[in-house]
């Protein structure tokens, strides 16, 4: 990869990126991005700039300051992962009733599209690390609606995520 800023992405730049992101249909949302990128980092998949970026943004072109910013967003993934802190999720807030929660079904579905779009790699997981994709597949179905769970169920589930980002980085790396 080229060299890319070490610093993390500002509270600015981050909705700029999510403000271009949501301009087409054919690009990941930021949440689905980090997810996706977060994929690649644990399972230490071969994916060069052109590839990360056409996962991100589909056939679409981007101006180079988006493609920097997605750049700067796997190093920054990438740091995070290998320090000694869990593992955060970029999540998304939302508000209903005046109430606010954090949504991880896209967060989750991006990390297993790329586990779908690198199955050949995924498939040498070994069984006993297999068990921890359960949690990201199970919250990723909630994006496509194929499950309903209660509040309760839910935040059991969340709480798996960064052991299970931390234990299969560990596998792999």
């Amino acid at each position: 990869m080229n060299t890319v800023a070490d610093t993390a992405l500002s509270d600015s730049e981050l909705a700029e990126l999510d403000e271009f992101l949501l301009q087409d249909d054919e690009c990941l949302a930021i949440d689905e991005a980090h997810g996706y990128l977060t994929a690649l980092i644990v399972s230490r998949a071969d994916a060069d700039e052109a590839a990360i970026l056409e996962a991100v943004l589909g056939a679409g072109e981007a101006p180079e300051w988006i493609a920097q910013l997605l750049l700067r967003i796997y190093q920054e993934i990438a740091t995070e992962l290998e320090s000694t802190e869990p593992f955060e999720p970029l999540v998304i807030e939302e508000e209903e009733d005046g109430d606010s929660f954090e949504i991880y079904e896209g967060w989750c579905f991006g990390f297993m599209l790329a586990v779908s779009d690198y199955e050949e790699l995924w498939r040498e997981l070994a069984k006993e690390q297999r068990s921890l994709l359960e949690p990201i597949a199970t919250l990723a179905l909630l994006r496509e609606e194929e499950l309903d769970m209660d509040d309760e169920e839910y935040a059991g589930w969340v709480g798996l995520l960064p052991g299970s980002v931390d234990g299969l980085y560990a596998h792999w790396h």
